[in-house]
């Protein structure tokens, strides 16, 4: 990120060429663990950490790598989260639904829950007219209705998931 000085004010500017840089590591799982450091920090040889590594890959553990960034530095901070219902009966397809739902580039997270709804969606976008454009394409995946809500501000956001 670059900072740039403005009437006594930082001001953080991603830069085009950030973006795609940004775009290709999530896209194409181009970031890379640091096997070097891990090594060290376990105290192992480079080579069973990659194998260790590898392993978990080919096992499904682990799915790929990316980068975390900040959503408000990339105009972003707008979230939001769906409930849906689907039509249920003999000819309801869940996987369906879901499926047009992860086609959808803004939207982050899709569920499947119990309760009233039948869909948790999550989504990000840059501002309520974004909000207003995609909220109408998921929509259309719902065969019933839908709820929105609106998330003014988050307090934890972590992909971490706890190992023990």
């Amino acid at each position: 990120m670059y900072i740039m000085q403005k009437s006594n004010k930082l001001i953080d500017k991603v830069k085009p060429i950030d973006k795609k840089i940004l775009k290709l590591i999530q896209d194409k799982d181009l970031c890379v663990p640091r096997i070097t450091k891990i090594a060290h920090q376990l105290n192992i040889p480079t080579s069973t950490v990659q194998a260790r590594i590898n392993k978990m890959r080919s096992i499904g553990v682990i799915t790929g790598c990316t980068v975390l960034v900040n959503p408000e530095k990339l105009d972003k901070g707008y979230v939001a989260f769906v409930m849906g219902q689907a039509k249920l009966g003999k000819d309801s397809n869940l996987d369906k639904t879901a499926h047009l739902l992860t086609k959808i580039p803004q939207v982050q997270e899709v569920f499947f829950i119990t309760g009233d709804y039948d869909y948790l969606v999550k989504l990000r976008v840059k501002d309520q007219e974004e909000y207003f454009v995609v909220i109408q394409e998921i929509a259309k995946c719902f065969e019933v209705r839908g709820k929105g809500i609106i998330a003014p501000k988050c307090f934890k956001d972590s992909p971490k998931i706890v190992i023990d």
